[in-house]
């Protein structure tokens, strides 16, 4: 891929970045996060239909991610964010509109497909923005930053979701539907990095050759599947562990507001270590990331899992602080993988990446809560850390080979 003869000038695309600062902000801040299951509820789906809705949701972005990631790739990132936030305002006007399951259904549809049109176009229109401009060490401290705007939206849209919906479901939908529309004026507003841009003499690859060229990327370079199968294990683990410990907070006797103080704390933390990670990585170093997170991930983990008699305030310690290396981790990999992708591939294989996570996430988290029904909560988190300890050591082995390796040839 090249630049085109029409390509942005720098300063446009310079402005991509405080742009996605705002954007981030924006798109992330839905008023039904919170209340989406009330609502089915409310317009009459049982449990079981919302758990099929569920489902549907999660099968769609696995069907959908890896296509969408391609669109991205061989029509512009910009575009894809443009449909992404479009087709999420349809998703939202549909809830409102549906009354039946199949309605609901294919409102589910659609929110996963506005979902998986961002999931790989945005971190690639920002970091080929910084390509263009040299910056790309930077990203960093881009990705950082665009987590407090991630953490803050979602933060205050559940507070304020919660109290619109004492009034009035339909209108934290409208309103949420207002927000879709805020970010695709704003999405209209960034500029087409040059990185992984077709010239108009150049050919571009069909479709199915796209995703062939992307899975030969991999092949020729499984470093890069690794960092992804270490990240996404990880975030696996981490995020099957946050949804169920509200349940488990609430089975012990902790009330409302002392759950959502943890929340909370769990959130600053990540925003804080987000906001740190190009800092941190830069006086730490790769090998030493990559050879001390693994540890301290298991570690926390694991005191998780373990009974402490009645008190469950050391697990909850021990969840604000995994939630800080999550911060961390997301921010520092992410950079890692990125720099491995050519531009031209990048969408796809961000959304490989994401397609990874939905896959385990399928099949993972409905066994877990199954485990604690059957078993209770610490059995089910003494399962996630037995099931972590050979993942993450096994990937922190060969990420630590690889880097021996290219340390040694230089």
């Amino acid at each position: 891929m090249e630049a085109g003869n029409n390509a942005p000038a720098p300063s446009r695309i310079s402005d991509n970045i405080p742009k996605s600062y705002v954007y981030s902000f924006v798109s992330s801040f839905g008023l039904t996060d919170a209340i989406w299951m009330l609502y089915l509820a409310h317009r009459g789906m049982s449990l079981l239909e919302i758990g099929l809705l569920e489902s549907i949701f999660h099968l769609s972005s696995l069907v959908m991610e890896i296509p969408t990631g391609v669109v991205a790739d061989r029509f512009g990132r910009r575009t894809s964010r443009i449909l992404s936030r479009a087709v999420a305002c349809s998703a939202t006007l549909m809830m409102l509109a549906s009354r039946d399951f199949p309605g609901f259904a294919f409102a589910f549809v659609l929110t996963a497909l506005g979902y998986n049109l961002e999931s790989g176009a945005g971190d690639a229109l920002v970091y080929d923005s910084l390509v263009d401009l040299g910056r790309e060490g930077e990203y960093m401290k881009v990705k950082g930053r665009q987590e407090i705007g991630f953490q803050s939206a979602h933060g205050l849209s559940l507070v304020a979701g919660g109290a619109v919906a004492t009034f009035d479901y339909n209108l934290a939908y409208l309103l949420t539907a207002g927000t879709h529309l805020a970010s695709l004026g704003l999405a209209l507003g960034f500029s087409e990095p040059r990185a992984g841009r077709f010239s108009p003499c150049t050919k571009r690859p069909s479709l199915l050759g796209q995703v062939q060229e992307s899975i030969s990327i991999i092949r020729n370079n499984s470093t890069i599947f690794i960092y992804i199968l270490f990240l996404e294990t990880f975030s696996l683990f981490y995020t099957t562990l946050y949804f169920w410990f509200q349940t488990f907070l609430k089975s012990v006797g902790w009330l409302e507001w002392s759950i959502g103080l943890t929340l909370g704390a769990s959130s600053a933390a990540a925003v804080l270590m987000a906001t740190r990670a190009h800092r941190i990585e830069a006086l730490a170093g790769r090998k030493a990331v990559v050879g001390s997170a693994p540890f301290l991930a298991i570690a926390l983990f694991g005191l998780i899992a373990v009974p402490t008699g009645g008190s469950a305030i050391p697990a909850a310690c021990a969840m604000v602080a995994l939630s800080a290396i999550e911060g961390f981790l997301f921010v520092a990999f992410s950079d890692y993988i990125n720099r491995l992708i050519p531009s031209e591939n990048r969408a796809t294989l961000l959304s490989f990446q994401a397609m990874v996570f939905s896959l385990m996430m399928i099949v993972f988290f409905p066994a877990m809560g199954a485990l604690a029904s059957a078993f209770g909560y610490r059995k089910a988190f003494a399962a996630v850390f037995a099931a972590s300890v050979p993942v993450l050591l096994a990937t922190r082995a060969w990420l630590l080979g690889d880097i021996r390796r290219l340390e040694g040839s230089n």
